[in-house]
């Protein structure tokens, strides 16, 4: 009987070490779990309407937010809006990451779960502040954690500076992508069913000019020489798509990006009520760059002074596509004569 309840307790204290083992190989032996409902950041949603600034740190990549009257702003790009709702979005769910599970204590293990030192590349440290500079909350924010069933417990790995325990949070929290990803990319859209007439000139000095006499009517050429054969009415109204969805890749000050004095493009779309806007692009360094402004007469007034607002004070760098169709001439828009004619 003895024999039997030492191999029992032998047996009982083989499996602890094992365990113990175990936990301390995983670094997490002696560690209970958070609470349940337990916040990353506890002291942050009751102060959300006090913040004024945040910072993104990884790697080389500094990003600062402002909040410049009810609109937040990147600042390393001239103060140039974010993305609307963006940084909002991004501060509700910091708010609400809870901690679910205690991870790691030891430093060789942070590169896995990504919440090692930001200056390496991985982790992002977020640092957010009030308007009187206080700083409310700081995370260090590693590596998401899928929910592969789609019951919407995605996770992410977190730690707080000078901390050195590792946490699995729940919580949808993404902080990647580069400066410009941040950024309200939206220049225009204004339709092609609005544009009356688009006038392009080249570098060069030639023009192109494309009209039409109502919103359902097709585009034509004018200027094209009498005996040529114009392409498709889809070819030749193309260039009047550009202003539609026109998104920026890139934006800097204009004082920063100025228009050169040669090699530029120029472009006038007018609208049937209108509105005329006027492009000028140029390129640098292999990127398509373009300022613009706009005027307009009778209903367009206003619309065209909200457009010089928002524009005025930036030069944009654009997709190629999108300053190909600005570069449109009356050669890519007539067919080719037969050969040995």
């Amino acid at each position: 009987m003895q024999r039997r309840g030492f191999l029992w307790l032998s047996g009982a204290t083989l499996v602890l070490l094992v365990l113990a083992i175990v936990a301390l190989a995983t670094g997490n032996g002696g560690v209970s779990r958070a609470a349940p409902g337990e916040r990353a950041l506890p002291g942050l949603g009751p102060r959300l309407g006090d913040l004024a600034w945040m910072r993104l740190t990884r790697g080389a990549t500094k990003m600062d937010f402002a909040q410049i009257g009810k609109e937040w702003v990147l600042v390393e790009k001239g103060n140039y809006p974010a993305a609307p709702g963006k940084i909002r979005q991004v501060l509700l769910a910091l708010a609400d990451l809870t901690l679910i599970e205690p991870k790691t204590r030891r430093t060789e293990l942070y590169p896995r779960l990504e919440v090692d030192d930001p200056a390496n590349g991985k982790a992002t440290l977020v640092s957010v502040q009030d308007k009187s500079g206080e700083t409310v909350a700081e995370l260090i924010v590693g590596k998401r954690r899928y929910d592969r069933l789609g019951a919407g417990n995605d996770g992410v790995y977190v730690r707080k500076p000078g901390d050195d325990r590792a946490w699995l949070a729940r919580g949808s929290l993404d902080l990647g992508g580069d400066p410009q990803s941040w950024l309200d990319r939206r220049i225009l859209d204004i339709p092609d069913k609005r544009i009356a007439s688009v006038s392009l000139t080249g570098a060069d000095g030639k023009t192109l000019v494309i009209s039409r006499t109502a919103p359902d009517a097709e585009f034509g050429v004018q200027g094209a020489p009498a005996d040529a054969k114009v392409k498709s009415a889809a070819v030749i109204g193309e260039p009047a798509t550009a202003l539609e969805t026109l998104d920026l890749d890139d934006v800097k000050p204009a004082a920063d990006m100025p228009v050169p004095d040669s090699g530029v493009a120029t472009a006038a779309y007018t609208t049937f009520d209108g509105l005329t806007v006027h492009l000028r692009l140029f390129e640098r360094d292999k990127t398509n760059w373009v300022a613009i402004d706009a005027t307009g007469n009778g209903a367009a007034e206003a619309e065209s002074k909200k457009l010089d607002d928002k524009v005025l004070r930036w030069t944009y760098a654009i997709p190629a596509f999108k300053a190909n169709m600005l570069r449109t001439k009356l050669a890519d828009l007539i067919e080719p004569p037969p050969k040995g004619s």
